[in-house]
């Protein structure tokens, strides 16, 4: 009969007791560190009143779409007059329907079905601009659109 004899064993080289506490660490910093995306509004933007008020989901197939006269920093650049901004930069009227398509190509198929476009227009905007830009829309097959405005009597600080 053979006796044989046991092996010690050895302690892992890499101590795994703070492996949690680092892991907590990174994760931690990650959310301190990350901002969710917002779309800059590079338009003066006075929303309409209205009494029948329904909050908009926010989902991540949301087109903002700002009709007005652009910021006092673009004022120089662009005039006084009416400008369009989809999502985080300017675009000509003629050009809404092909930026909108664009902003749909980069959309999941469900996403698409689900697209909803946010309308925000400033108070003093001709309603001719407004029904250019529904037009446009309509030709993009962007059929889902909410138009923003804050409830009757309330105060809003224009954003500049």
């Amino acid at each position: 009969m053979r006796i044989e004899r046991r092996r010690e064993r050895r302690q892992p080289e890499l101590n795994m007791q703070s492996l949690p506490d680092l892991i907590f660490t990174v994760l931690f910093f990650f959310m301190l560190v990350t901002t969710m995306r917002s779309v800059p509004v590079k338009v003066d933007f006075r929303a309409p009143e209205g009494s029948e008020i329904v909050k908009l989901r926010k989902n991540s197939s949301t087109l903002y779409v700002f009709v007005g006269r652009p910021v006092q920093a673009y004022r120089q650049a662009l005039g006084d007059s009416v400008v369009i901004q989809v999502n985080d930069r300017y675009v000509p009227l003629q050009q809404v329907t092909a930026a909108v398509n664009k902003y749909c190509e980069d959309l999941l198929p469900d996403e698409r079905e689900q697209m909803t476009v946010s309308l925000k227009v400033d108070r003093s905007v001709p309603m001719g601009v407004v029904s250019q830009v529904k037009m446009a829309l309509r030709q993009a097959g962007a059929l889902k659109v909410h138009y923003s405005a804050v409830k009757t009597g309330t105060v809003v600080k224009n954003r500049r």
